[in-house]
């Protein structure tokens, strides 16, 4: 059954590597469902399989792309208008702009060179069902984040069980998201000192992020209580 969905899963993902090469896509919503259909893919390739490999790379070539994305539609567009009004917005979103073509050309180089086999291993490892609430105490940028990336693991674990577990798929969803959050504000405010932003007004930005992901993390925290 397992061998089933991985097989599909490699043609899916075939076809779509495909459309975006002729396509040239490299929308914000053509990045994204890459991701997603690399990391699918390869919650069922078992790690010594060469092509786990190949497919982490694919991965690391669009992640800097996603991070200006969610950089200039979330981070950017979260922060209150008193605090865009004083940011050099023209400036920050053509620096990006051009970074950010700089890469899609970086990742479609590397999808052209991407051979997909016909076949690859299935991950035999058995994952432990058991489903622990991490125990932070503070908000730890380090922690949280080796943490979101246990969840997301976890999460397409899950998904890939039969039966399928919904509640459980809820959770793990909810937590992924919430980390996802915090670790979207730590990286928008650290995109940000790269720029030329008044010392004054960055600390009062810096403040307001920090504010907004100690209420992420106390949300996080809530989850404790329903597992």
């Amino acid at each position: 059954m397992k061998n089933e969905l991985l097989s599909k899963k490699l043609e899916e993902f075939k076809k779509y590597i495909d459309s975006f090469i002729i396509k040239q896509k490299s929308s914000v919503e053509g990045i994204h469902t890459l991701r997603v259909n690399s990391r699918e893919l390869l919650s069922l390739v078992s790690a010594d399989d060469p092509f786990s490999t190949e497919l982490k790379k694919a991965i690391k070539q669009s992640n800097k792309i996603r991070d200006m994305d969610v950089f200039i539609q979330t981070y950017l567009g979260s922060l209150p208008k008193k605090y865009i009004l004083k940011l050099d917005i023209k400036t920050i979103k053509k620096s990006i702009k051009k970074k950010r073509e700089k890469k899609i050309k970086e990742l479609h180089f590397y999808l052209k060179s991407l051979v997909i086999p016909q076949s690859v291993e299935f991950e035999q490892k058995v994952h432990n069902k058991s489903l622990k609430i991490i125990k932070i105490a503070t908000l730890n940028q380090e922690e949280l984040h080796k943490y979101r990336i246990y969840i997301k693991k976890r999460l397409y674990n899950e998904k890939n069980s039969t039966p399928l577990d919904e509640n459980r798929v809820k959770i793990l969803t909810k937590i992924k998201d919430l980390l996802g959050e915090i670790n979207d504000n730590y990286n928008g405010l650290k995109r940000l000192s790269r720029f030329d932003v008044k010392h004054k007004l960055f600390k009062k930005i810096q403040k307001f992020t920090e504010r907004e992901s100690l209420k992420i993390f106390k949300e996080f925290k809530k989850i404790e209580d329903e597992v």
